[in-house]
């Protein structure tokens, strides 16, 4: 029998595992340390743009709180003058409202309306340009309306899901205009009547 000898000292193995576990260790610590520094740079990043923000929000407030106390000392004012002001301004919309639409061609459609102070913002549809031009004649005619601009005309096309996309027709495109009516306050004033 041969006896078994181990010349290797047993300690030599630890050693190994404890530069093991020490190489380890390094290597977090290093990884966690980088992370730090990471997080550290970012929010370092974050805190001046925050401090930036809060700076131009400052002066926001500043300039918004300006502008309040302006609008109070200067919209200080009487129930007369508000009376008067809400005289001025006001005027019935539904005659004129009844005059556009009794001077729409056929196959013509108002599809939107605005009312602004002196004047009417519309959107027609119209099938022909001959239409749209007879209506405008129509609309300078009118005495509630002084001066009529138009503003655009786009043309369209109508799509109708269900049509059948192997035959193809020919369409007519139909065109879209938005028209500036202005006011005639005086007429309107004295309820259809000139004075």
């Amino acid at each position: 029998m041969v006896p078994e000898i181990n010349l290797l000292p047993k300690r030599e193995r630890q050693k190994s595992n404890s530069i093991l576990l020490l190489v380890i260790s390094s290597i977090l610590i290093l990884t966690i340390l980088v992370l730090f520094f990471i997080q550290y740079l970012t929010v370092k990043r974050d805190i001046e743009t925050l401090i930036a923000d809060e700076t131009y929000s400052t002066a926001e407030r500043d300039d918004l709180t300006q502008v309040v106390t302006d609008l109070k000392v200067s919209g200080q004012g009487d129930l007369q003058t508000s009376v008067t002001f809400a005289e001025r301004v006001s005027y019935p919309v539904s005659p004129l409202l009844i005059e556009v639409n009794a001077l729409l061609e056929p196959h013509t459609y108002l599809r939107q309306y605005e009312f602004v102070e002196r004047s009417i913002h519309i959107s027609v549809d119209v099938e022909t340009m001959k239409s749209l031009s007879l209506f405008v004649d129509k609309l300078l005619i009118s005495d509630y309306f002084s001066d009529v601009k138009v503003e655009s005309v786009t043309n369209f096309e109508l799509s109708n899901s269900e049509e059948n996309t192997e035959k193809k027709y020919e369409i007519i495109p139909r065109y879209s205009a938005i028209l500036n009516l202005d006011i005639d306050q005086t007429y309107l004033e004295n309820g259809g009547v000139t004075p």
